[in-house]
């Protein structure tokens, strides 16, 4: 059988602010090929449903995963990200977001349809997602069949699972530090993510035991989560309504969900979907019958259907058409890198591309969808911006989980990727000199492709974990963390994860072998680092590229370069810029932290774009966290 064809980034018009999805087609001799073939028509197509906030990020690549063994086994797929979500237009506190998900899916069901050729669509709906696709179905969309994971049969359910994290959260955030400033009445901040008022209302309104479905032959497969069953009253109200349900475990979801970096597909689930979708039943299908009662919520009407591309032009701050968006795919020795470029209308001259790497396997919207908001409004002011996947990380090229271990990221590979992307991006015409960006490994890769490539005019790093990488780093930090802060179990939670554990005590039984090497060389690592550490940073800002830094509290490379002096290099520095954010998170995630972030970035850049423009402080007047 021949390989499935590269996934298509697809933006898709759904109302004022189009949907980004990607579309994952069969291998021709599997009958997937375009042009709606005999053999495509009689398939099942999949359209994957994401979960919200956190959960949707931990899960991206976990899901394209499952969408290739979809195409793999015959079936269309197609993957999206609701609006103001991800890489869709719009942005979380718009109005109507539940409207505008139910509309998102109805959409992509019907051009799922339109693009495969398929005469059936099943939904996969993880969570929120789920039962965003139950409403879509009700409302009329062409989808036949549900599976079901973690989707709980009433709003309030969901609520107050969400309400929960988020005050989690808040403990860990503000750990030994004053009270954060409330968030805006009636918004929910999860991990970084915003309900707001009206659209939790509108989910905690949502009881799917009241659920209608049209005419069909309709099946649902709902999923146990980790051991959990499913919804017993979800399950009574398919049954009740005709729908032909069958449950079956659903383990793997936490898993799925832990962390970027950590998450795994969750296998034993896509094999028993696969075997489901199998048992594919004869009758009317959705597609050629959609006649269903009025929902509960109905989806807004939508525009007479237009194309389905890799580009889209977006509304940004009022203005239609703002900003020209395009999926790319850049050619690099290790396979594709997957990027968004964020055009404007009308281009300023010289200004620079500004390129945006991905925190840590975040993939490339960045920590709570950071990168998206900066690379949408910098572009409205006329800078072209890249969000750019590196290699295995969002819909890159590259293996499923290659990054459990953290120095898996600080591999000299990523940043001739950085390097070729800029060659890509010149050749393009999209820009002759770059500003790099980028959160933790990110900043890591932005300081040293600056120090490589003279094409590089200014560097932003965010919370660098670190500037030059050595063995036992994280051990030794964790180990110092214990020794000298007061212990708590937020912290503990934090430091006792498997990983970490299991560097830690590789870090121990290697002590030996480091005290040995010190003996030989007479310099220990940590010392070699510090050295390595001090000339590069002295070349980066010797050549006068401007360079700012940015941390949140109890940041351990800001502490490590306190104790060296390297802080006050940089206060003496006129290009070089420090700036704080006092929350103790290391993405940054509440809602105030992120304004303070976008705020130090848009200085950064007007002091680039304008170096003529009012005189900063190499550091910034707010004091260094604690």
């Amino acid at each position: 059988m021949s390989a499935s064809p590269a996934p298509e980034p697809l933006f898709l018009p759904a109302g004022p602010d189009p949907v980004f999805a990607t579309l994952h087609r069969p291998a021709p001799d599997t009958g997937g090929g375009a042009g709606g073939a005999a053999t495509a028509a009689a398939r099942t197509a999949v359209i994957l449903c994401p979960p919200f906030g956190w959960e949707e990020v931990t899960s991206y690549r976990s899901l394209r995963f499952w969408a290739e063994r979809l195409a793999a086994a015959g079936h269309p797929a197609l993957r999206v990200s609701l609006p103001g979500t991800g890489d869709s237009g719009g942005g979380p506190r718009d109005e109507a977001r539940l409207e505008a998900w139910i509309a998102a899916v109805s959409v992509a069901a019907g051009r799922l349809i339109e693009l495969t050729g398929a005469r059936r669509v099943v939904a996969v709906g993880i969570g929120l997602g789920g039962m965003v696709a139950c409403l879509a179905a009700a409302g009329g969309a062409p989808i036949d069949d549900l599976v079901l994971w973690s989707t709980p049969a009433r709003g309030r359910a969901m609520a107050r699972q969400l309400r929960a994290f988020s005050s989690l959260e808040r403990s860990m955030f503000y750990e030994g530090m004053a009270d954060p400033p409330p968030p805006p009445d009636g918004e929910l901040e999860v991990g970084g993510f915003v309900l707001t008022a009206q659209t939790r209302a509108a989910v905690e309104a949502i009881d799917l035991t009241t659920l209608e479905l049209g005419v069909g032959n309709r099946r649902a497969l709902l999923l146990e989560r980790d051991g959990l069953a499913a919804d017993a009253d979800l399950e009574a109200r398919l049954q009740s309504i005709g729908v032909a349900v069958t449950a079956a475990p659903g383990d793997g979801f936490g898993a799925m969900t832990s962390t970027p970096q950590l998450a795994r597909p969750p296998l034993a689930v896509i094999e028993t979907v696969q075997a489901w979708l199998a048992c594919e039943p004869a009758g009317v299908t959705a597609a050629e019958n959609v006649a269903s009662p009025v929902p509960a919520v109905t989806a807004p009407a939508t525009a007479v259907p237009t194309p389905a591309g890799p580009v889209a032009r977006l509304r940004v701050n009022g203005i239609d058409d703002a900003v020209r968006e395009t999926a790319i795919s850049i050619p690099g020795r290790l396979g594709q890198l997957s990027a968004v470029l964020s055009e404007p209308a009308g281009r300023r001259e010289g200004v620079p591309c500004v390129i945006l790497l991905n925190a840590g396997a975040v993939r490339r919207i960045g920590p709570s969808r950071l990168w998206v908001e900066a690379a949408r409004r910098w572009a409205a002011d006329g800078v072209p911006v890249v969000r750019l996947d590196l290699e295995a990380i969002g819909d890159s090229d590259g293996d499923e989980t290659p990054y459990r271990e953290d120095a898996a990221l600080y591999t000299p590979t990523f940043v001739p990727l950085v390097i070729e992307a800029m060659d890509y991006l010149q050749a393009r015409g999209v820009g002759q000199r770059f500003v790099l960006g980028g959160l933790c490994s990110g900043a890591f890769w932005s300081f040293h492709a600056a120090l490589r490539d003279p094409r590089v005019d200014a560097v932003l790093l965010l919370n660098p974990r670190a500037l030059i990488w050595r063995a036992g780093l994280g051990p030794g930090r964790d180990l110092r963390a214990l020794l000298t802060q007061r212990p708590s179990l937020s912290k503990i939670s934090r430091l006792a994860t498997g990983p970490r554990l299991n560097d830690f005590l590789r870090w121990i039984a290697a002590t030996p072998l480091r005290l040995l090497r010190r003996l030989r060389s007479h310099e220990s690592e940590a010392a070699a680092t510090e050295r390595q550490l001090a000339d590069e940073l002295r070349r980066l800002v010797s050549s006068g590229r401007r360079v700012l830094f940015l941390f949140s509290a109890h940041e351990p490379l800001h502490a490590e370069m306190e104790r060296t002096g390297r802080m006050a290099e940089l206060a003496a520095a006129p290009n070089a810029t420090v700036e704080y954010v006092n929350v103790r998170d290391h993405t940054m995630r509440p809602g105030w932290a992120q304004t303070e972030v976008h705020a130090a970035l848009d200085r950064a850049l007007a002091r680039e774009i304008d170096p003529t423009g009012p005189a900063t402080d190499s550091v910034a007047s707010a004091s260094a966290p604690h």
